[in-house]
């Protein structure tokens, strides 16, 4: 472990430390309120990272991989007496150097996402993004459904928190002058839980509005532009967070 506890928050984000490095970081952050601080932030952007639609490579891609393997040249051995005494260490020494290089970009990765320089609007550092929040939530459950035979959607639903956050991909758009709407549905029925815009490519990340115990229904239904009080269409899906 670096002998500088400061330097650590983006490998404890990212669950690359051991465990007792763990336990003697974990107590520095017990003291170190800034560190405490950034460790959340990083843990909510490798959250939200975790929960982005992957991007399948093109079919042809292991192909010209394989093409360009069998015509590169490979780097030569260092013929200096370091590299005739020591191939074992200069082995390991360029393994080290290609991990820390992909740890960085990683965790350049991670950062710029947490303060908002990669995909969506700047955040100071000071605040929370509500939906990275619930996402990271130590207590965070997933339950997905279908919505309505296109697309994938489910909801992500922190207990400690009260909140909840709707995640959907391939969702199609709401019909004009219709949009979708969210709704928590308990014992005394459903009350509104937002609206949702569905941007191009049917991704939407959306936190319910109002308190979620975890143990109701979400629906999503299509109503007026605007949204409406009460339900007045069939939902285009539930999701049953009691299970």
């Amino acid at each position: 472990m670096s002998a500088d506890p400061h330097l650590l928050t983006g490998a404890y984000a990212a669950d690359a430390l051991t465990g007792i490095e763990r336990l003697a970081f974990e107590r520095h952050l017990d003291a170190c309120l800034p560190c405490a601080a950034e460790a959340r932030q990083l843990r909510a952007a490798a959250a939200r990272l975790g929960a982005a639609v992957a991007t399948p490579p093109p079919a042809a891609l292991w192909g010209r991989v394989r093409a360009e393997v069998a015509t590169t040249d490979q780097v030569p051995p260092v013929a200096g007496p370091v590299g005739r005494r020591f191939p074992s260490l200069l082995a390991a020494a360029a393994a080290l150097l290609a991990a820390a290089a992909a740890l960085l970009v990683v965790a350049f990765s991670v950062t710029a996402l947490g303060l908002g320089l990669v995909g969506g609007p700047r955040r100071s550092e000071r605040v929370a993004d509500p939906v990275a929040a619930v996402l990271a939530a130590p207590d965070a459950r997933r339950v997905a459904a279908r919505a309505g035979g296109v697309g994938q959607a489910e909801v992500v639903v922190s207990r400690q928190r009260g909140r909840a956050a709707f995640v959907a991909s391939g969702l199609a758009p709401a019909p004009a002058a219709r949009t979708y709407q969210l709704w928590v549905v308990d014992r005394s029925g459903p009350r509104p839980a937002g609206l949702v815009e569905v941007p191009k490519g049917g991704r939407v990340t959306r936190l319910l509005e109002g308190r979620v115990a975890g143990s109701e229904q979400v629906a999503l239904t299509v109503e007026r532009r605007g949204g409406a009080a009460r339900p007045t269409s069939e939902p285009v899906v539930v999701i049953d967070l009691r299970a």
